[in-house]
């Protein structure tokens, strides 16, 4: 009988088409429903470990009418069997992020997890205009990157709802 030289070369591409297509979302993280606000941000696969270089806390307070507001604790923790990669454990302000690969999350995404609008133009139920105005600064410096902006270990970002003209960050 003679033996096809392909078959080994045909059945390894099967094979690894049927892992990528089958396993891929158990192995990096949970595939997440298209209309879920934070499908940009995976759940994470507690089989795998967090790569050490990249778990990182960049810390948030958002501050309205002078108002200091709390960044509830159990953000993206709170979703039956699914562990957000971008999440809070307490209310400090202290944002996690601990995925089971690299990929860089932005404020929207912590946003989108948190379920709550933010923009250059909305924070949580306030919109700017009408003699208001959305403010941010991260590391002390005013930014323009609201939710473009990438979250990074150890950043201070601040956002600030408050009367247009008023002195603050």
């Amino acid at each position: 009988m003679k033996k096809n030289k392909r078959t080994p070369l045909v059945i390894t591409v099967v094979l690894a088409a049927a892992i990528g297509l089958l396993g891929f979302n158990n192995f990096v993280g949970r595939r997440i429903p298209e209309q879920d606000a934070s499908a940009s941000v995976p759940c994470i696969n507690p089989a795998l470990p967090t790569p050490s270089q990249y778990h990182i806390h960049p810390h948030l307070r958002i501050v309205i009418n002078d108002e200091p507001q709390a960044i509830p604790g159990g953000i993206g923790l709170a979703v039956t069997d699914c562990e957000r990669a971008v999440h809070t454990h307490d209310a400090t302000g202290e944002i996690h992020i601990e995925p089971n690969f690299y990929q860089e999350f932005t404020l929207a995404d912590f946003f989108g997890v948190w379920g709550k609008p933010f923009s250059k133009d909305q924070l949580l139920d306030f919109a700017s205009g009408d003699g208001h105005e959305i403010v941010m600064a991260v590391d002390g410096r005013i930014s323009q990157n609201f939710e473009r902006l990438v979250l990074k270990d150890g950043q201070d970002i601040l956002i600030e709802y408050r009367k247009t003209g008023v002195a603050g960050i």
